[in-house]
């Protein structure tokens, strides 16, 4: 290949037969042609701009000033000219264009002497200040000097006052004039695709189509036919057969060289079951074999020929079609063969039959195809000055075809997508996110298909255009965000050779290596999802200064001072909030599953977290679809003053319990997993609403408690600190036995429990006697308040056997054991437990 194009390098710079060289005069006799208006437009400006004279003699002004006066004239006439420039009425997008890139840097120009004129003005301020006024005629007079530094600060301060309010002006007309180009380029977008001509159905306009075809043929054929002849003309002898023989052989060269890529890091069938990050990178590697070697050999001879001036405009712009042709048609190849694998089963990365597999890929190739030779006729019909019947038939007519090859591949493609392709039961229920898209592509077909029907084959080819580029904007991004998950999963694990690396070198811990990975993988995909929307967005003329381009123009509606009041508006605003609201709902599961889990954070700080994000967007979706109508904060404030007084009184409990409820969020003295006690109802707390907050009981009931009644009421947390707690038994025993072998029976039984703690130790309590019993109490602590139920249920147990066995019971008067739960999470594990005698101390110790 380096060969052939040094080859074909030479022959371009070759002396040619009767060639001579043409001067560069005009380019040069241009330039000052293209200043006129501007030299004209500064010097019409002139002297309206000039500053107006004092009386006496003017000061001149500091130099810093003075050159931000020259700005100020230079951007002045910039905007004249511009302004003047925009009241013509046949300007073309790409003139808008021009208007709005020279238009930035006035802008930053103007900013930017704003900026340096503000702080010159603050420092001839504070020595104006410091001055003070001038003496009234009652005080003694000041020096002369004084009074000349005071009128010299004081001229300063007019001159730069008045730059600072000009530079400031002329930044909001500038503001103004971007504002008028944004609008003039999107109602000359939407007059050019909703533009109704003939429909394809029509036959009249066949009638006129079919006599003037061959009359374009004979033009297309006259095109190629003069630049072979002007090829020939150049070249003569051998340059003349080394020249064609070179332009195929540049060609050629990429069926060894695919050949031979497609060996190094293929796709084996030897392979059964290779892991996700191996399919990933396979699927990579054949779709930039496929797409990047035509483009660059296409691209590359297209600019080589233009670069040798072997080409005119016309067939340059035949050659520019072809190249962007054979662009379009090998991405679509290269993504749907990287993608779906149709002959490696084993490869693919969707789930889906072979069958699908093979009719996707040549849906896509089909499609790619067609839409590039529809391309390729419309810079035909440019060149040869077809007419708009033509063109309009051309268009109509492969945007027709296109759409119908979609629409009829997609539907035979629904019949090989089954439950049966699947390996095994399904464990759980996804998404089909191929028949979702499957759906899109063919409502898409229709809409484009019923387009070029209706008469609008702008319209029809634009739409169909999008289709194909969304499309390959989406595969971009699931291969890309594959080889991100799938690459950091990999190489951030303490046995890969990038977490060896991080954690010896760098000094990262080995269990902050997953999350660090975890991280670095959420940064990336919504960086790649920015970029793709971006680049979806691309084709509409959206630039970053811009406000958002729709199609409101495109249907009636009417402004209620700066609202837009139509259906559109409507839409594309709830369309807005929709995408920001799953936005931050999807950055909420992700924190949800992957970030959060890896930290140190109970969970009732992480569902604050994730609550209190909820929160925010939900603003920030309302916000932006408000900002989106027109209308702000600020001016909701006269809607909001007049629903004070229903919210005062109809809407108190709800906001009550909403503020209650950021207050929980925030102060956290209930959390996510803590038993709390309301009133007759305790239980673990599940979750923290905007309105209410669940909690669990123990029998598995939910238990709804608006926020308000945890914030004014009493609430019992019995996990605040710690989770310990405390069972109590009370036990009545005949009054003949010994109350110091009851403690010590009481005392091994519950030592004896392995879910009692040994530290608090167990106590036992003489609480009272009578002429038939005696009455004790059995204090002991759990290390969880889970575990309280079961270890009453064991001390139960194990205190009526031993009673049992120490004929404890015996005696007319015996009444049984009474025992309760008493409190929980009350006492710490520390020197807040009650005092121990020191005997019960040596038994714990023993």
């Amino acid at each position: 290949m380096a060969v052939s194009i040094a080859a074909l390098a030479l022959l371009a710079v070759a002396p040619a037969r009767g060639q001579t060289a043409q001067p560069a005069a005009p380019a040069a006799q241009q330039a000052p042609k293209a200043q006129q208006p501007q030299d004209a437009a500064k010097d019409k400006t002139a002297p309206a701009a000039a500053p107006a004279q004092p009386a006496g003699p003017p000061a001149p002004p500091p130099p810093d000033l003075a050159r931000a006066q020259d700005e100020l004239e230079k951007a002045n006439a910039a905007l004249n000219d511009v302004e003047a420039g925009l009241e013509r009425h046949d300007l073309s997008d790409a003139d808008l264009v021009a208007k709005r890139q020279r238009l930035a840097p006035i802008g930053d120009v103007l900013n930017a002497t704003a900026e340096k004129i503000a702080p010159r003005l603050g420092e001839i301020k504070a020595r104006l200040d410091q001055l003070g006024l001038p003496p009234d005629e009652k005080s003694p007079p000041e020096n002369q000097s004084v009074t000349e530094e005071r009128a010299a600060q004081q001229q300063s301060y007019n001159n730069a006052d008045e730059l600072l309010k000009r530079a400031k002006l002329l930044s909001v007309r500038t503001e103004q004039l971007r504002t008028s180009v944004a609008s003039r380029r999107r109602a000359l977008f939407t007059r050019s695709l909703f533009q109704r001509s003939s429909s394809i159905a029509d036959a009249r306009l066949w009638r006129d189509v079919l006599p003037e075809t061959p009359k374009n043929a004979e033009g297309v054929v006259t095109l190629f036919t003069d630049w072979a002849g002007r090829i020939n003309d150049r070249f003569d002898g051998w340059r003349l057969a080394a020249f064609w023989l070179c332009l195929p052989a540049v060609f050629l060269i990429y069926i060894p060289l695919a050949r031979l890529a497609r060996r190094v890091l293929a796709r084996r069938d030897t392979v059964e079951k290779p892991s996700r990050l191996l399919k990933i990178f396979g699927a990579w590697w054949i779709a930039l074999v496929i797409a990047l070697p035509p483009i660059a050999l296409i691209y590359l001879v297209v600019f080589s020929l233009d670069a040798a001036n072997l080409t005119s405009f016309r067939i340059q712009t035949v050659f520019m079609a072809i190249a962007g042709a054979v662009a379009r048609v090998c991405v679509a190849a290269g993504l749907a063969r990287g993608l779906f694998a149709p002959t490696r089963p084993n490869w693919r990365l969707p789930p889906i039959s072979d069958a699908a597999a093979s009719r996707i890929v040549s849906v896509a190739v089909s499609v790619a195809a067609i839409v590039s030779i529809t391309r390729i006729c419309e810079a035909l019909n440019e060149v040869v000055d077809a007419s708009f019947s033509f063109s309009v038939a051309t268009r109509g007519l492969g945007v027709a075809i296109g759409a119908a090859a979609l629409g009829m591949g997609l539907w035979r493609t629904g019949a090989d997508v089954s439950d049966e392709d699947c390996f095994g039961p399904p464990v759980t229920r996804r998404l089909n996110w191929f028949s979702i898209l499957r759906g899109v592509a063919l409502i898409g077909a229709v809409v484009a298909g019923g387009a070029v029907l209706a008469g609008y084959p702008t319209f029809a080819s634009f739409f169909l255009d999008q289709l194909l580029w969304v499309s390959a904007i989406a595969a971009l991004y699931f291969l890309a965000s594959v080889l991100i998950d799938e690459s950091i999963t990999a190489g951030f694990k303490p046995g890969a050779r990038l977490g060896d690396w991080l954690t010896t070198r760098v000094g990262v811990r080995r269990n902050s290596l997953e999350l660090l990975g975890v991280v670095l993988s959420g940064v990336l995909r919504v960086s790649l999802f920015i970029i793709g929307l971006i680049a979806i967005l691309a084709p509409w003329g959206l630039q970053s200064t811009d406000v958002p381009l729709d199609l409101r123009a495109a249907f009636f509606g009417f402004k209620v001072a700066e609202v837009t009041i139509s259906p559109v508006a409507i839409f594309g605003a709830a369309v807005i909030f929709a995408l920001v609201s799953a936005t931050v709902h999807a950055l909420q599961r992700w924190l949800d599953s992957s970030l959060l889990p890896k930290t140190n954070l109970d969970s009732g700080l992480r569902n604050s977290i994730i609550t209190s994000l909820g929160y925010l967007g939900f603003l920030l979706s309302a916000g932006v679809a408000l900002s989106y109508l027109g209308l702000s904060f600020e001016r909701l404030a006269i809607v909001a003053g007049a629903l004070s007084v229903g919210i005062g009184f109809g809407l108190q409990s709800i906001v009550n319990n909403f503020v209650s409820g950021l207050i929980l969020l925030w102060e956290r003295a209930v959390r996510v997993g803590d038993w709390i006690v309301v009133g007759g109802d305790q239980g673990f707390v599940r979750r923290i609403n905007v309105r209410s907050t669940e909690i669990e009981t123990v029998d598995r009931s939910q238990v709804i408690i608006p926020n308000s009644s945890l914030i004014s009421g009493v609430v019992k947390n019995l996990v605040r600190n710690d989770r310990s707690g405390r069972v109590l038994i009370e036990v009545a025993v005949n009054a003949s036995a010994n109350p110091e072998e009851v403690r010590e029976v009481l005392f091994a039984t519950a030592k004896a429990n392995d879910r009692v703690l040994k530290i608090p130790a167990p106590q036992i309590y003489f609480t009272g006697m009578s002429g038939a019993t005696l009455n004790f109490e059995l204090a002991a602590f759990v290390a969880d308040v889970e575990t309280m139920a079961r270890v009453r249920s064991d001390l139960h147990f194990a205190i009526f056997k031993e009673f049992r066995a120490h004929k404890f019971f015996d005696g007319p008067d015996a009444g049984p054991q009474k025992i309760e739960i008493v409190g929980a999470a009350a006492q710490s594990l520390s020197p807040r437990a009650p005092a121990q005698t020191d005997a019960d101390n040596a038994r714990a110790a023993g």
